[in-house]
């Protein structure tokens, strides 16, 4: 009997399968370090809306008072913090932990406050990191 001689070698095989290997391998390194940038994206979006909502409840609490000096009487810009516009209306702003302040303008109407603007803004400046080189084309 005549033995069945096989088109592949064991060579190839190995081959195949150390491509494999390192294949899974590098697979499983960008997974890792997908996974570890995610969480850092977490961690930053966690504490930026943690800033945000302390921001709002001490805003929420600022517009209560307002709320209270007008039903009593009392002038609004007398709250610490409040200053009166050039319009009439009110404005506050409340500092978040996270390098933004949250500036709340506010009208009267008979008596209670109408919310004019509520808005999350940036305090810093913005300073540009590098200017590197462009691609000009052609």
């Amino acid at each position: 009997m005549k033995p069945y001689s096989s088109r592949m070698g064991v060579g190839a095989s190995s081959i195949l399968l150390i491509l494999v290997v390192v294949s899974l391998t590098l697979f499983a390194s960008l997974a890792l370090i997908q996974a570890r940038s995610d969480a850092a994206l977490t961690k930053k979006t966690a504490v930026s809306t943690r800033a945000y909502y302390d921001a709002d409840t001490q805003a929420q609490t600022m517009l209560a008072a307002l709320d209270d000096a007008l039903k009593q009487g009392n002038a609004l810009d007398s709250i610490e913090g409040v200053t009166k516009q050039a319009d009439g209306s009110y404005a506050f702003s409340v500092e978040a932990s996270d390098g933004h302040a949250l500036n709340v303008v506010v009208g009267v109407t008979g008596a209670r406050c109408e919310i004019l603007s509520y808005r999350y803004e940036n305090t810093q400046d913005w300073t540009e990191q590098g200017t590197g080189t462009l691609w000009q084309g052609g």
